[in-house]
């Protein structure tokens, strides 16, 4: 852990990251009961502003007292070891610099929902308020549902009040003292948390199991349950078991009674627990496969990868659709991890399948997390903390897994290096995943593998001015070919008469074709209106703008050219 140990009599002071758009950082007193534990990437909580609370990351521990302000206090200590690594905290300074942004807006989007504590603000009867003939009538109201209830939040007000802004109420009860506005802190994260049940260790001696049983006997309920549960645990034969117990869920779903079961576990004769589990555990049901054996042209796109990083940092992968890049990246992720070190296999959104992360799971078993924007709030966290403890040594993710705390890296893949889904464009920071990537790996001494069928400009350039390494791959695995791309010139099928309507005759009967052979056609249209130009058949003039001689989209609402 690394904290700062101060003498008693000093006092700590603490700069933290706030997630808000402000230019600097802010400066609070440390209370002493945490001036031992406290370290830089903790979380802490904070009172930013009159009544706001928000989550802070400690970036800086120091004795100086700031020259402008008076330092508040931190209200709460929430973690006892960084969650946030120093290298994280200097990446998003980096960032803010050269994005040109906040590094508290860094802090918000690289931070998972979870991590950041939320307050809200709740509403209670002031008791001392004495002056009931300067309420309206709709300030009484809420008064009387105040005085019900201990406190409530605006949201409530509004109901109780039957107005859509009661903000109004609310600042003019503020100003006659007749309610009292406060801060409800929250933590967004919540652990995954299993009821179980087990048998009493009493109960594993055979003789003692077949004496309660007789017991039993006249309570067929109770004795149906236990009964149950010995189908699923065998006590006697593996006690083992007993100790990890049974999901509660399935003794009470074969149609249980609850009231039996809550005796059994009231006399002692059943236990019931809880532990915390994993939110993944369910996704953990797969068969493992082992590496996949590469071809010559997948083997020699390694050994030449490999060598490229004795000399480069970054390498690019130029290989053409069905070269087989994936196999070439599961054999790279699997001698980084054999050497103790931590891979980020980032993905573009549309590309993050089910299919490849079962692909990959069965591979890499348990040591695999997923970073995605379709998990809670929850699941990200589990895979944020994940990292920080070593149980994943290995993430697969889109953009914003970047922002994970690795500590020990040895490569990152970029798959599809050219998608545009990996430059974020609102809220800032408005970066680029594969760009920070590549600084994250120079910081850590790590590889960057950019893989693409297709490369940005910037990553071919910098492959051909030898900056990057740079490798190809030719073929197709096995050697098959590529679709055959036909052109058909709409213009001259149409002066040929071999068009109905918007399509070619030659596309009309390859779709058909497809339809007698039970195969599926996929359209792509890429447009915005109802047609992307209108063109007159016999001159083929385009409507175009006068300005900048851009053609004009005919939309259908409004019958207009825009």
């Amino acid at each position: 852990m690394q904290s700062v140990e101060f003498q008693e009599e000093i006092t700590v002071f603490a700069d933290v990251i706030i997630p808000v758009a402000i230019p600097n950082l802010y400066t609070y007193r440390v209370p002493r009961e945490y001036a031992a534990g406290i370290c830089v990437g903790a979380r802490v909580i904070v009172q930013f502003g009159k009544t706001k609370v928000v989550t802070a990351v400690v970036a800086k521990l120091h004795n100086s007292p700031p020259a402008k302000y008076q330092a508040k206090y931190v209200l709460e200590l929430l973690d006892d070891s960084p969650l946030v690594t120093p290298q994280q905290i200097e990446l998003f300074h980096w960032i803010s610099e050269y994005y040109m942004c906040t590094v508290g807006e860094v802090l918000n989007v690289a931070l998972p929902s979870g991590l950041k504590i939320s307050s809200l603000s709740k509403v209670q009867y002031n008791p001392e308020f004495s002056y009931p003939e300067l309420l309206t009538e709709r300030e009484v109201l809420i008064i009387e549902e105040l005085k019900k209830h201990q406190s409530l939040n605006y949201d409530e007000l509004a109901r109780f009040a039957e107005v859509k802004n009661v903000y109004h109420i609310i600042k003019s009860l503020i100003q006659k003292k007749a309610i009292i506005v406060f801060e409800e802190v929250r933590e967004k994260y919540s652990p995954k948390i299993l009821k179980k049940v087990r048998l009493n260790p009493f109960y594993e001696d055979e003789n003692y199991l077949k004496a309660l049983m007789g017991e039993l006997e006249k309570k067929p309920k109770q004795l149906d349950i236990l009964l149950n549960y010995l189908r699923h645990v065998p006590v006697l034969r593996t006690p083992e078991l007993n100790r990890k117990g049974l999901e509660k869920r399935d003794l009470t779903k074969e149609e249980v009674s609850d009231s039996s079961l809550k005796t059994l576990i009231k006399n002692g004769i059943l236990e019931q627990f809880e532990i915390i589990v994993s939110r993944f555990e369910e996704d953990l049901d797969f068969v493992e496969a082992p590496v996949p054996i590469l071809s010559i042209s997948q083997e020699k796109a390694f050994a030449e990868i490999m060598n490229s990083f004795q000399e480069k940092e970054t390498a690019l992968l130029h290989g053409i659709t069905g070269s087989g890049k994936t196999e070439v990246y599961i054999k790279l992720i699997e001698q980084v991890l054999a050497s103790g070190s931590q891979v980020l296999y980032l993905l573009p959104e549309i590309a993050l399948t089910t299919q490849i992360v079962i692909r990959l799971r069965k591979v890499f078993g348990d040591k695999m997390g997923i970073y995605h924007s379709r998990f809670s709030d929850n699941e990200r966290v589990e895979v944020w903390k994940g990292v920080v403890s070593g149980k994943f040594q290995f993430v697969v993710g889109v953009r914003s897994a970047v922002f994970l705390p690795f500590n020990n890296l040895g490569l990152i893949i970029v798959d599809e290096e050219h998608e545009t889904s990996y430059k974020q464009f609102d809220p800032a920071p408005r970066y680029h995943a594969r760009d920070v990537a590549v600084v994250i790996a120079h910081r850590q001494k790590a590889k960057v593998l950019l893989g693409s069928a297709t490369p940005s400009i910037e990553s071919f350039y910098n492959a051909q001015t030898n900056r990057y390494g740079f490798v190809e791959m030719k073929e197709r695995f096995g050697n098959t070919q590529l679709p055959d791309i036909e052109l058909i010139d709409i213009k001259v099928a149409r002066k040929q008469k071999m068009v109905k309507g918007d399509f070619s005759d030659l596309m009309l009967d390859k779709v058909r074709l497809n339809f007698e052979q039970k195969k599926q056609t996929i359209f792509f249209q890429n447009r915005r209106g109802y047609s992307p130009y209108i063109q007159c058949e016999d001159c083929d003039t385009i409507a175009s703008c006068n300005n900048c001689d851009v053609s004009l989209t005919y939309h259908s609402n409004g019958q207009e050219l825009r």
